[in-house]
């Protein structure tokens, strides 16, 4: 029985060079190198229900985030179809403080739709706001394609960090 857990945590070890991965009680957060250093600025980012929390169709969701300092966050997710997407840009966060992001302002909230499945969420942490006439998200497919874009847009800034959350839509 020993044995076998010991080829898991050696076989993880090899897949997760590179990537830092923190257990606590009930939680596991992931944050991998997205080819270029990154800061560690974001302390949480989650749903408000948690990572990995089940939602339904016509939900309203929002995402919990704490940083070490203030900046501005932009989210983007991809589609269990591969579909990337932005759908808040440039919230501003005050460092030390949890801030739940529910909507582009405080007029709106974000409401989930199809399609169903399994919902990637990226937060990129920038010191200024990012210019958002440089860099789009449409017609962006694919995990790679996804990763490449938000590196680009995040490099310019010394500061930068980038997290990712999931949850499930039913």
């Amino acid at each position: 029985m020993k044995r076998p857990l010991l080829l898991l945590v050696l076989a993880l070890s090899v897949l997760l060079t590179g990537c830092r991965v923190t257990i606590t009680p009930g939680t596991v957060s992931f944050n991998a190198r997205f080819g270029i250093e990154l800061s560690p600025v974001i302390q949480l980012f989650e749903p408000t229900r948690g990572s990995g929390a089940t939602y339904v169709v016509g939900d309203s969701i929002a995402f919990r985030i704490l940083t070490d300092r203030s900046g501005y966050i932009t989210l983007s997710a991809i589609d269990p179809d591969g579909t990337v997407y932005v759908f808040a840009r440039n919230i501003f966060v005050r460092g030390g403080e949890v801030t739940t992001i529910s909507g582009v302002d405080s007029r709106t909230i974000f409401t989930l739709q199809p399609p169903r499945g399994l919902h990637r969420v990226r937060a990129a942490f920038t010191p200024s706001q990012t210019n958002t006439a440089t860099f789009s998200y449409q017609s962006v497919r694919g995990d790679d394609n996804w990763t490449r874009i938000i590196v680009s847009e995040v490099r310019p800034y010394d500061v930068r960090d980038i997290a990712e959350t999931r949850f499930f839509l039913e």
